[in-house]
C-alpha cells in the first residue's frame, strides 16, 4: 500500500469532494460496492459532522482516506469489497465512522477507506502515526493471505510503483470527465466550469495548462492526458459537435409530465410532487415547451426524464413528506440487500459447481434476481435525488412561490 492513510483538510480537497469521488456510481457499479460502517448509508457525511459537533471537534484535519489495491485479475469485485469491509471493521469499526468502496473502473481492483478523524465513542482523534500505517499494512497483508492473494514482498520499491498507477488512474478520471462534459459544453470555459463543480481545478503554470484532481494534490499536465485532450483539440471537438434538434412535445416523458401538470392546476397534486411540478413551471419546462432545444439539449432531456421518474415515484407510492420518503427508501434498501444476498448465494453455488450444466443452472438462477435488483436500485437513486432537491432552500422557495401564485388566482 502506498500512502495508505492520507488526511483531508484543505478547502480544495474537502471531505464532500472525496466522499463523492470514493462513492462515485460509475466507479462502484452504481454504488453496489459501497458499505457504510457506523454511519447513515444515505448521508454518511452528515453523520460524521454530527459526531464532530457532539464532541466540539473543530480541528482542521476532518477525515482520513486509506487505499488498498490488488494484483490485476487476482480477485473479484465481491471478494475485494468483502476484504475491504473486514479490514475497516477489524481496524476501525469499534470507534470510527467509515465508508468502504471498491472501484471497478480500472484494470486492477482497489478499495478506498474514508473515515472520520473523530471517534463517535469518546471524541478522541485518529493520530495517523507510523504505528497506524504498519497496523493497516499488516492487517491488509494478513487478510490477503487468508484469501489466498499475493502481497508485496519488497515494500522498499513499492511507493514509486503504486504512485505511478494511481496517477495513471487520476489521468483516466480526467479523460472520462472531459469525454462526458464535451456533450454538455458550448465552450472550453463552460467545460472547465463544469469540471470545477465536480471538484477538478484548472491552473496555468509557466505557460502550461494543468488539471488538479479532487483527490490528488499535485498538478497533472494537460499534455500528459494525450493529444485528444489538449485544449486546442478540445476546442475543435466542441466546434465540430452536432446536436440534433428534437421536438419536446413528442417525448413520452413530457406527455406524462403534462398529466401531472393538469392535476397540479386542479390542486389535486400535493406534497413533494406538487412542489416538483411548481419547480418545473418556474424553470419554464411547463406548461408549454420550446419546440427547439438549445445546445444543452441532451442534458435537458436527460433531466426531464429523471424528473418524470421522480414524480412517478412520489405519486405512485403516495409520498407526501421527507419522513415518508426516508421510510420508503429504507424499505427499498432492505429489499435490495436481500436480493443481492440471494444472488450472491447463486454466484457462490456457480463457483463451487463441478459440471457445466450445474454452473449454467446457477447462472440462470442468479439472472432471475437482476430485474428486481435493477428496479430497487433505480427507486433508491430516485429517492436520493428527491431528497437532495427537497433540501435545496432556493428550489423550495421558487416552488412555494409558484404554488402561492396559483392559489391566489
Amino acid at each position: 500500500m502506498d500512502h495508505a492513510i492520507e488526511y483531508i483538510e484543505n478547502e480544495e480537497k474537502t471531505a464532500e469532494q472525496v466522499i463523492d469521488y470514493v462513492t462515485n456510481g460509475y466507479k462502484t457499479g452504481d454504488k453496489r460496492f459501497v458499505t457504510c460502517i457506523n454511519c447513515n448509508m444515505f448521508d454518511p457525511q452528515k453523520s460524521m459532522i454530527q459526531t464532530k459537533k457532539l464532541f466540539h471537534d473543530e480541528s482542521q484535519i476532518t477525515a482520513f482516506h486509506g487505499y488498498q489495491s490488488f494484483k490485476k485479475g487476482e480477485v473479484s469485485a465481491e471478494k475485494a469489497h468483502e476484504i475491504g469491509v473486514r479490514l475497516a471493521q477489524e481496524l476501525y469499526g469499534d470507534c470510527f465512522e467509515i465508508i468502504v468502496s471498491t472501484h471497478l473502473d480500472r484494470d486492477h481492483m482497489h478499495n478506498h477507506l474514508f473515515f472520520n478523524s473523530t471517534s463517535f465513542i469518546d471524541g478522541k482523534r485518529f493520530c495517523n502515526t507510523k504505528k497506524d500505517y504498519r497496523e493497516l499494512k499488516n492487517k491488509s497483508d494478513e487478510l490477503c493471505k487468508e484469501y489466498g492473494l499475493s502481497v508485496i514482498k519488497n515494500p522498499k520499491n513499492r511507493s514509486q510503483k503504486v504512485n505511478y498507477h494511481r496517477v495513471k488512474s487520476y489521468i483516466k478520471d480526467i479523460q472520462h470527465e472531459i469525454d462526458v462534459l464535451v456533450d454538455y459544453s458550448a465552450t472550453l470555459r463552460t467545460l472547465l466550469d463544469y469540471m470545477a463543480i465536480k471538484g477538478y481545478r484548472h491552473e496555468r503554470i509557466d505557460g502550461e495548462d494543468y488539471i488538479y484532481h479532487p483527490y490528488y494534490q499535485e498538478p497533472i499536465p494537460v499534455k500528459s492526458l494525450g493529444e485528444n485532450y489538449h485544449f486546442d483539440h478540445i476546442r475543435e471537438r466542441l466546434s465540430d459537435r452536432y446536436i440534433m434538434i428534437q421536438e419536446v412535445a413528442h417525448l413520452s416523458s413530457y406527455v406524462k409530465l403534462k398529466d401531472y401538470y393538469k392535476q397540479y392546476k386542479s390542486k389535486k397534486l400535493t406534497g413533494i410532487a406538487g412542489l416538483y411540478i411548481a419547480y418545473f413551471i418556474s424553470e419554464g419546462v411547463l406548461p408549454s415547451p420550446k419546440q427547439r432545444l438549445s445546445k444543452e439539449a441532451k442534458q435537458a432531456l436527460h433531466k426531464l426524464d429523471l424528473f418524470t421518474k421522480e414524480v412517478d415515484l412520489l405519486c405512485h407510492y403516495q409520498i407526501e413528506n421527507i419522513n415518508q420518503l426516508d421510510t420508503f427508501q429504507q424499505q427499498m434498501q432492505e429489499k435490495l440487500d436481500e436480493l443481492i444476498k440471494e444472488r450472491q448465494k447463486c454466484y457462490k453455488g456457480r463457483m463451487k459447481a463441478k459440471s457445466t450444466e450445474d454452473k449454467d443452472k446457477w447462472s440462470l438462477l442468479a439472472k432471475q434476481f437482476t430485474p428486481d435488483i435493477k428496479k430497487y436500485r433505480e427507486l433508491i437513486k430516485a429517492s436520493e435525488r428527491i431528497r437532495s432537491r427537497s433540501f435545496d432552500p432556493e428550489l423550495e422557495k421558487q416552488a412555494r412561490k409558484k404554488i402561492k401564485s396559483r392559489d391566489e388566482r
